[in-house]
């Protein structure tokens, strides 16, 4: 698929920039892998958590009925959505509201709990997905939880409470600015000016997205707020953290050079800018 205009030298994928593909409008154009039925909710079982440790994986889902955090304690994982995509490294977690159509999937070995509520336990005040570092309360729950399997008793009280106050700290753990999110738009300017920002990191302005998307600068700004309900400066920073993540977790930029690749003019700045963004700095996120 191609939202932007030939003329136009911006390149896009349904892989890496945009997470629906193929033809069509709207959620018909969402891309489905493989039903991986450890990723399914059933909602005749009671509320229960399941360990994936796995080499890889493709998860889908049209619509689910309950919801299900996804606690990802190493590797990495990606999450594709009708508004956008998430990348989730290791010490972050994601909730996946009810009736929400999603894509999971991870090409590298991946370590993950997912826990999934049948009985309307979770508390979600936020459109669509949300992720977040995981607290040091929400990795232990996640991980006690997995003692309560699909098969476990339905009438058993202290998991039923438990999966309930699960559900109810959601409001807590997940009470910042949605991160780790790339937003996707139907609309070929929107996408187009999405496209050029992600593929200039380095030199990118909303000016020169303007110019590029053909329209004016105060449109843009409008349109970011009006359709994607994020201004500018924060789509900007979103794309530049999520680039950041990738190449200090592949490896093959130092940090310094991580920094200037994702328009940074110091390492300082990007330092900073990291370790409010993930919880963690540069270097220890990629010795991690």
């Amino acid at each position: 698929m191609n939202l932007i205009p030939q003329s136009r030298n911006v390149t896009t994928s349904p892989e890496t920039d945009c997470p629906l593909g193929g033809v069509g409008t709207g959620l018909s154009r969402f891309v489905l892998g493989p039903r991986d039925e450890r990723f399914a909710i059933d909602h005749g079982h009671p509320s229960h958590a399941i360990e994936v440790d796995a080499l890889s994986f493709d998860a889908s889902s049209e619509r689910e009925a309950g919801g299900m955090l996804v606690c990802v304690h190493q590797g990495e994982a990606k999450l594709l959505g009708a508004a956008g995509r998430w990348t989730l490294p290791a010490g972050h977690m994601v909730f996946i509201p009810s009736e929400r159509s999603y894509r999971l999937a991870s090409a590298r070995p991946v370590h993950l709990t997912l826990v999934k509520f049948t009985r309307s336990e979770s508390i979600w005040r936020h459109p669509g997905c949300w992720a977040v570092l995981m607290s040091p309360l929400a990795i232990e729950m996640a991980s006690f939880a997995r003692r309560w399997g699909a098969d476990r008793d339905p009438t058993d009280t202290i998991a039923n409470d438990f999966f309930r106050t699960m559900g109810q700290l959601l409001s807590i753990w997940f009470d910042a600015k949605r991160k780790m999110w790339t937003p996707f738009s139907n609309d070929p300017e929107m996408a187009y000016a999405i496209a050029f920002a992600r593929q200039n990191l380095e030199t990118a302005s909303i000016t020169d997205a303007a110019h590029a998307a053909g329209m004016s600068e105060r449109t843009l700004r409008r349109r970011f707020k009006d359709e994607l309900g994020i201004s500018w400066r924060e789509f900007i920073n979103e794309a530049r953290m999520s680039e950041a993540i990738k190449l200090l977790r592949e490896g093959a930029c130092s940090v310094t050079q991580t920094a200037y690749a994702v328009g940074f003019n110091s390492v300082g700045a990007f330092s900073v800018a990291f370790t409010a963004y993930t919880g963690s700095t540069p270097r220890s996120f990629a010795r991690r």
